[in-house]
């Protein structure tokens, strides 16, 4: 969950990159982030009580923003705000604690995670939660005005709601600019709705990145699987899925989420992604799609004709027919991105971070099949 600082990258995100301005509440009982509606009453007729959990580790640089976007979107009597943190090395603890000096009346607590990692932080942060509706939001994805309200306000036509990402860069470098173009993008991560700029304005689908539940909901699903150190959301909801539950994408809000700094950091976000997508499908064959595989068979059929070439001169020809279309492709879509940013320096770096994607994804997923990895 961490997002360290590059050279050329600013030590907070501007003010710009997040769109609209925090709502902070520092004591009124009105619910809402902008905009109209209510949420659902319970049987007292009190707006239903709200925990958002948010796990966490080194995020000094977002975690104030995002308490502060947090601010307001719900009735303080009603709602509380849970940082499961896993034992940060920064000053991550120190601004959750200025923070709540700062909006005392706003409900904060932090709780440690001892093991380290995502499932297991928000497994910690519902189970202590004092709400029935949870909010599974991350410490550097910034909501929306209207996120919490909006998606509680959604729960009656769907066990699980979201909203879209727009994704922006980790640094304000070359790099960091071609990745959030190309992690934005169907030829770099196929058809996840929940990452396209674009949609309808509700539509079903298998997963979206925050979700917002009941609590109830979780528990008899059997809460997050804390064997799997990524992939944690989609598994949850394919059981959600599973069970005739429906997950719902809203975009008439957002969360801002800063994509890996560096093609290093991608490279590594990619190769545990594609790990831990297969011990994923161990578990659940019939959650396969069709994007699933098409990073692992171009990676697999590139090595096949590659390898066959030594003994077999033509099966070079065949190699020279999966790159050749792929680098055209890659090319072609990251002309069209490069323009559209009017930023023409970045297409070839934007090409190569569609390779990178798809070259330590396909390959980690292949052997993840063929072993479990190593939980670090």
């Amino acid at each position: 969950m961490s997002l360290r600082a590059a050279p050329n990258e600013p030590h907070e995100p501007s003010p710009a990159m997040f769109e609209d301005q925090p709502v902070v509440n520092n004591g009124s009982s009105r619910i809402g982030g902008g905009g109209g509606g209510r949420a659902p009453l319970d049987a007292a007729g009190d707006p239903p009580f709200v925990s958002v959990v948010i796990p966490c580790f080194n995020e000094e640089r977002y975690i104030v923003k995002v308490l502060e976007r947090l601010c307001g979107q719900y009735a303080p009597a009603r709602s509380e705000i849970i940082v499961v943190d896993g034992r940060s090395t920064d000053a991550t603890r120190e601004r959750v604690a200025e923070f709540t000096r700062t909006y005392p009346n706003v409900r904060v607590r932090l709780l440690d995670n001892p093991a380290r990692n995502i499932p297991a932080g928000v497994n910690l942060g519902i189970n202590d939660a004092r709400g029935e509706i949870i909010v599974r939001m991350d410490a550097h994805s910034i909501p929306s005005s209207n996120y919490v309200r909006r998606c509680v306000e959604q729960l009656g036509g769907a066990e699980v709601v979201g909203m879209p990402w727009r994704i922006r860069p980790g640094a304000e470098t070359p790099a960091g600019r071609a990745i959030a173009l190309a992690v934005a993008h169907p030829f770099g991560i196929g058809d996840a709705k929940y990452r396209m700029p674009d949609g309808a304005p509700t539509e079903f689908v298998d997963t979206v990145p925050f979700g917002v539940f009941r609590k109830s909901l979780w528990a008899d699903v059997g809460g997050f699987n804390e064997e799997l150190l990524a992939n944690e959301d989609y598994d949850f909801h394919y059981r959600i899925r599973q069970r005739g539950g429906r997950i719902l994408l809203d975009t008439s809000g957002h969360s801002v989420y800063f994509a890996r700094p560096t093609i290093k950091e991608l490279a590594r976000q990619y190769f545990r992604y594609g790990t831990w997508k297969a011990q994923m499908l161990k578990l659940h064959p019939r959650s396969l799609r069709w994007r699933h595989l098409v990073a692992p068979a171009f990676v697999a059929s590139a090595l096949a004709t590659a390898a066959a070439g030594f003994w077999w001169r033509p099966a070079w020809l065949a190699l020279l027919g999966v790159v050749l279309p792929y680098a055209l492709l890659s090319l072609y879509c990251a002309f069209r991105l490069a323009r559209r940013a009017r930023e023409m320096r970045l297409m070839p770096i934007i090409s190569f971070v569609f390779l990178v994607i798809h070259t330590t994804w396909g390959s980690s997923f292949l052997l993840g099949l063929l072993r479990a990895p190593r939980r670090q």
